[in-house]
């Protein structure tokens, strides 16, 4: 079987340390959004090989955002569970994969934002856990701009507690409800994975599995949040309701600049060769996929596969 070749990305050769930020006082985060719904697959791969060459510090620290079409995820913690687990949720018309990060189950599909930083810890000064706890923040940040108290628990994610959002309202049901999900992996100090935001998503995908293993937990969006203040008062008459994705991304981007302490700037003005072949990369992999069947896409078997 053949496949389309290797986009630019994979091939060219760029001067080693271009990238390095070790003379910078504030590190340079590149953002890429991929608006096109992007097949999970797709996106793994991807990540992989943008590892590879940040890694090598071939490409500056990126802050992949996209929406996947409907996909169940597992995490480390439930691999093994395809025969069963991913045969039920595939007849529910949604792709499903076990993956290499952490967690559990999750759900992504649209008006849901995920956001795969691909970047170098040390150029930020984090460790493993640091860079969780700012991720946490970013989100929490981003939500604060629409009036949402969102917090974090003893469980992994990013909250919002039903009484400090809509007040004493006796309709609410999970007073804790999560309105995003995290899971990352590091290799070689350098990030994948890693959170997705609930702006405008259909929850009812979520009634199909125990959202990240946490039961008696609700889950949320930023639109149901609103919707919920509005029905209860607690927001003036006529504000929005309705947040899309597209209008979510400037509030987390302006977020990650401020928690990260970074120069956040487009992809396409740092790199512009980059940009395109990111786009490239993506667009050959979605062709490939139509002939690939839907297997767990470990990062090695993707790698023999786009090859």
């Amino acid at each position: 079987m053949s496949f389309p070749p290797a986009p630019r990305l994979l091939r060219q050769c760029r001067s080693l340390r271009r990238y390095s930020t070790a003379n910078r006082s504030r590190p340079v985060i590149a953002v890429k959004h991929l608006v096109s719904p992007v097949p999970y697959t797709a996106a793994l791969a991807l990540q992989d090989h943008l590892v590879t060459l940040r890694t090598q510090q071939r490409l500056p620290n990126i802050l992949l955002l996209l929406q996947h079409p409907p996909t169940f995820t597992a995490g480390r913690r439930v691999r093994g569970t395809d025969d069963t687990e991913g045969v039920r949720l595939r007849a529910t018309g949604a792709e499903y994969y076990e993956t290499m990060r952490g967690g559990q189950t999750t759900f992504h599909g649209p008006g849901q934002l995920v956001g795969y930083p691909i970047f170098y810890l040390p150029d930020f000064g984090l460790g493993v856990r640091t860079y969780i706890e700012q991720l946490e923040n970013v989100l929490i940040t981003a939500l604060r701009a629409y009036g949402i108290a969102a917090t974090t628990t003893a469980d992994t994610g990013v909250w919002v507690d039903s009484s400090e959002n809509i007040g004493n309202n006796s309709n609410a049901t999970n007073r804790e409800r999560k309105i995003a999900a995290l899971g990352i992996q590091v290799r070689r100090h350098v990030s994948s994975h890693g959170f997705a935001l609930n702006c405008d998503t259909d929850l009812s995908w979520f009634e199909h599995i125990v959202p990240c293993g946490l039961v008696g937990k609700g889950v949320t969006s930023i639109s149901h949040e609103l919707e919920l203040a509005t029905a209860a008062g607690a927001s003036a008459s006529g504000a929005r309701t309705n947040v899309t994705v597209a209008h979510a991304i400037p509030y987390v981007v302006n977020a990650f600049g401020g928690v990260f302490d970074s120069s956040v700037s487009p992809l396409a003005g740092l790199d512009a060769e980059a940009d395109q072949d990111i786009d490239a990369f993506v667009a050959a992999k979605v062709a490939s996929t139509k002939n690939i069947s839907q297997t767990e896409p470990t990062v090695n078997n993707l790698r023999t596969k786009i090859k």
